[in-house]
């Protein structure tokens, strides 16, 4: 969940009444389907920008970038991401989720640096990490890290909030005191 800080110091009843009639239409911008549509493209441009400064390249990565969608909720909207393939792997309903593994990543990098507070690398205590299976060998890797796609996403939009408000505001959105 994102919110909005405001801090105010009105001087005088005219400033006031100024001040409380932009909170009231600025209230209205939950509602506002213009405004809606405005804010869900900074948050979809930024978490396809941040994608791409984080991601390492591949061919999953445009397929990842393709993924990140809005989903409109009856009280506002979910930004997301649910890319996954196919996979043959025991133990896998057929679907290993790429999105997941972009964000939190996978193996046991990270385990001699482990994010305090973040999540268990290598608990299974695997020598080597994970195996695949190409050209009749079995093939050993340690993972990677993940790129913490969404989190960058998250701060970001918090420190641009206000800033994209404001923005539409002077396109014509609520008007300024």
């Amino acid at each position: 969940m994102v919110g909005l800080k405001v801090k105010t110091k009105v001087k005088g009843l005219d400033k006031l009444k100024n001040y409380i009639e932009f909170v009231q239409k600025f209230a209205t911008l939950k509602t506002d389907k213009k405004f809606q549509k405005y804010i869900q493209d900074k948050f979809l441009e930024t978490v396809n920008r941040i994608s791409l400064e984080r991601l390492t390249g591949g061919e999953m990565t445009q397929i990842y970038i393709e993924n990140n969608k809005i989903r409109e909720l009856d009280d506002g909207f979910v930004l997301y991401n649910d890319t996954s393939v196919e996979t043959e792997s025991e133990g896998y309903d057929g679907q290993f989720c790429i999105a997941l593994a972009f964000e939190y990543g996978t193996g046991i990098v990270g385990q001699n640096n482990p994010k305090v507070g973040a999540w268990s690398y290598n608990v299974n205590q695997h020598e080597k990490g994970w195996t695949y299976f190409k050209d009749g060998i079995f093939h050993f890797t340690r993972g990677f890290a993940g790129f913490e796609i969404y989190r960058f996403t998250l701060e970001e939009i918090k420190n641009n909030l206000e800033n994209w408000i404001m923005e539409y505001n002077k396109d014509g959105g609520v008007s300024q005191w």
